[in-house]
């Protein structure tokens, strides 16, 4: 995990703003913490099986609930526990069902695992994040795809976790720190708005197997109407013509024509793209992943 520094002190007036404060003395950079949320899910993604059991079970190797204890105090638990929920959620912009699923995954354990000397802090939501995440939750059911994670979600309601703000990030900040730091906190909401709309328009978005799954649907059409003629007098002849052009070889036994056209890139299986691009997401997944470590 990530959350220790490597300065103890904040170097700019950047770093001070976008400390999360675990007591009245210490506080933890904002951005550890977001590396450690892309973290455990760039491991999920990137794993050959993504099952709710296979992200538990990283979760626990992961030792994910030991960020607990880097706030103890409880006074300062609220904003601590919402910054971790908050940069899941901010992850659910991802338009990939699996990173969807697996920001609810996460948020799910890290509720269920709150120590409960210090209570359960709710998830705080807007109407307009609730409402994509139960748009999510009611597409999964009717398409029966991604079901896990839409039933955790559904734990989540039943257990009445999340709790409905106008805001979804606490303000904390009195006025007088506002007026001092005015420049960096608009700074890091720019930035933040900019690591928002990287999440959107992800590449990874191109090679998930949803977005991929119309264009595997035409190729492996495309592949069939091919072999179709792959036997046809008319490609025979094609050949025949094509040998004549370019090696002076006049050949007119259709079998050998047949086995020549298919050694052509005419004959090349246009299903091999695919695996190709899906080949390319995963070497971008692990590089990512080696990254973050």
């Amino acid at each position: 995990m990530s959350l220790s520094s490597k300065n103890r002190f904040p170097s700019t007036a950047l770093e001070v703003t976008n400390l999360v404060r675990v007591s009245k003395t210490v506080g933890i950079d904002r951005h550890a913490i977001e590396k450690d949320v892309e973290f455990l899910l760039y491991q999920f993604i990137s794993q050959p099986n993504q099952t709710f059991s296979d992200f538990d079970d990283l979760w626990h190797t992961l030792r994910f609930s030991h960020v607990h204890f880097a706030c103890v105090q409880r006074e300062f638990r609220e904003n601590y526990m919402n910054a971790f929920f908050s940069c899941f959620l901010d992850h659910f912009e991802s338009k990939i069902p699996l990173v969807q699923s697996a920001v609810l995954f996460s948020i799910y354990l890290l509720y269920l695992s709150q120590p409960t000397v210090w209570g359960k802090h709710r998830i705080r939501v807007t109407e307009a994040l609730y409402t994509t995440l139960f748009e999510f939750y009611h597409q999964s059911i009717m398409s029966e795809t991604s079901v896990e994670a839409a039933l955790i979600f559904d734990q989540l309601r039943t257990w009445e976790a999340f709790l409905f703000v106008a805001e979804e990030k606490l303000d904390k900040d009195v006025y007088q720190t506002k007026q001092e730091f005015a420049k960096p906190i608009q700074m890091n909401h720019e930035l933040e708005s900019l690591r928002k709309l990287s999440m959107v328009h992800h590449p990874l978005q191109l090679c998930s197997e949803s977005s991929l799954a119309d264009y595997r649907r035409i190729a492996d059409e495309y592949q069939l109407a091919k072999q179709k003629t792959f036997y046809t007098p008319q490609a025979a002849l094609a050949t025949r013509q094509k040998l004549k052009e370019t090696t002076r070889v006049v050949e007119k036994r259709p079998r050998l024509l047949q086995n020549v056209f298919l050694t052509t890139t005419l004959a090349e299986d246009e299903t091999n793209t695919m695996k190709h691009i899906i080949q390319s997401s995963q070497q971008f997944l692990n590089a990512k992943r080696r990254k973050l470590e």
